[in-house]
């Protein structure tokens, strides 16, 4: 077995940017799901359709979240588009569960 170690800064080089776009299908809707930078305190939105907007659902996340945060309130955007009759209460609950059991389970973003 081969060890090779690798310093941090070379890690860092070459990681990948996320691209800020990405199209999910959530329920049988068409969402835009994208990272961008936030004004304010909000950590997250979710956009639905209207009469102003037709056709236009979107998640934003702030780009600049990082670890357990940055999990936790993808679930809650998340969840905000699949289930968008529940209440805030609930969602949140939900959310850090969700983010506790996977971040326990060892999900992390590389």
């Amino acid at each position: 077995m081969t060890l090779i170690r690798v310093d941090k800064q070379t890690l860092l080089s070459q990681t990948i940017p996320m691209p800020a776009n990405h199209r999910f299908t959530i329920n049988g809707i068409k969402w835009l799901w994208r990272y961008t930078r936030l004004r304010g305190c909000a950590a997250g939105w979710t956009f639905f359709e209207n009469d102003a907007s037709p056709g236009t659902q979107k998640v934003l996340i702030d780009d600049r979240l990082k670890g357990r945060v940055r999990l936790e309130t993808e679930a809650h955007e998340f969840l905000h588009a699949a289930n968008p009759t529940i209440c805030e209460e609930h969602i949140t609950q939900q959310a850090a569960e969700l983010a506790r059991i996977l971040w326990a389970l060892g999900y992390r973003r590389i």
